[in-house]
């Protein structure tokens, strides 16, 4: 028995190594656009270093649903081709151990990653997603994200160049000039004497509150040229930024937590399109760790090859592999949102097809079936029967 737990260590830490790694890169590939938009936020707008940091923590746990399975799979697979191609595995099984005693660390890897991805999803993310969306508007009350100086042309806002001749605060703004080409078709220049920029708690909006002002608007395609003057008018400013969820729900559902979905569910008509986003979003949670589990399953016997084929094509495999169920993942999705299919057999139906083929993988490998042969055989007996004479017996 301690010569196979020594083996158990062993594989285990085989896992751990090419795990890390790829957590590492995978990681660093995801977060490449959004630390840019971070580092615009400490320099060009004066974010604090610190609130730059809370932004990466809040963003996180969105990775992280991403890069363990994924990293799972590369591990299982990266491993087991590294003992393949030094003639490891050939060893063990020469020793009477077999692929499905060679599992069992797998198993409890992928167990582990399974735990860790449920955490993650469950609820690591929701409240980081409401967290992000309520640190971004903590920073645009505070200025930060906003961007207006007195007698300084800003962009901040998509579409629209704001100047403000003097300013006390947010909420005093003095000799409001704002071009708006938001509609390509339609350009407006606004002019006001004072505003003020309000932030609503409630719904995350941001708006600016204008007096005794004036709207001059002239179409492109039409020589004409319209002024409208008011005492009081709002204009809404999008944030725009690629880390705030654009949700019109003060609390969408992909910031609350799972019971909380549950009872809402509980309490929602079966048939309405609340009940089917919520089932939706509560399936997505709950598949991703079991897809987890499985990757490291279906990564052993992909990993288990003859000859020295290399880590590079393990990569490949694993990247080929997860690009399969992200696209029948999306496919499925897209089907659920439309009504063609229902939420559970949109997000279930990707494990079940990946548990299917790490089984049957599984069973070749470890009966030492070859792949190319059983394949082989059984389109050579399908071609057979084609060939058959009507009527015949044979």
């Amino acid at each position: 028995m301690a010569p196979l737990r020594i083996l158990d260590r062993y594989i285990f830490r085989e896992l751990l190594t090419p795990f890390l790694l790829s957590m590492a890169v995978i990681t660093l590939v995801l977060f490449i656009q959004r630390m840019f938009k971070l580092a615009e936020l400490v320099v060009s707008k004066g974010a604090s270093v610190v609130a730059a940091a809370k932004l990466f923590l809040y963003i996180m746990p969105g990775f992280l649903v991403i890069t363990i399975p994924m990293a799972t799979l590369l591990a299982s697979l990266v491993a087991f081709a590294r003992l393949s191609s030094d003639s490891e595995i050939t060893a063990m099984k020469a020793s009477q151990i077999s692929l499905y005693r060679m599992l069992r660390p797998v198993i409890l890897f992928s167990f582990l990653t399974f735990l860790a991805t449920g955490v993650t999803s469950l609820v690591l993310l929701p409240g980081a997603s409401h967290a992000l969306k309520v640190h971004l508007f903590e920073m645009v009350k505070s200025r930060s994200m906003v961007g207006i100086e007195p007698g300084v042309f800003s962009s901040t806002f998509d579409g629209m160049v704001i100047y403000v001749e003097s300013m006390k605060s947010l909420d005093d703004l003095q000799g409001i000039f704002i071009s708006d080409e938001r509609s390509a078709k339609d350009p407006s220049v606004i002019t006001a004497g004072r505003g003020r920029l309000l932030a609503d708690p409630l719904s995350y909006n941001v708006t600016l509150a204008m007096e005794r002002g004036s709207i001059h608007t002239s179409p492109r395609d039409e020589k004409t040229y319209t002024l409208t003057s008011f005492d009081a008018g709002r204009l809404y400013l999008d944030i725009n930024d690629a880390l705030l969820p654009k949700d019109a729900d003060s609390k969408s559902f992909k910031e609350k937590g799972s019971m909380e979905l549950y009872r809402e569910l509980r309490r929602a008509s079966t048939d309405d399109k609340k009940s089917r986003a919520i089932r939706s979003e509560l399936h997505k949670r709950l598949s991703l760790p079991v897809a987890c589990l499985l990757f490291g399953l279906i990564g052993t016997p992909l990993g288990v090859r003859p000859g020295r084929t290399g880590r590079s094509a393990g990569v490949a495999v694993a990247l080929a592999v997860f690009l399969a169920y992200y696209v029948v993942l999306t496919a499925g999705k897209n089907l659920a949102e439309a009504g063609a299919l229902s939420p559970a057999a949109a997000y279930w139906l990707p494990n079940a097809l990946l548990a299917a083929a790490a089984a049957a993988l599984i069973a070749l490998k470890g009966n030492e079936i070859p792949f190319s042969w059983t394949l082989a055989r059984a389109t050579f007996a399908s071609w057979r029967r084609k060939q058959r004479p009507v009527g015949s017996d044979d």
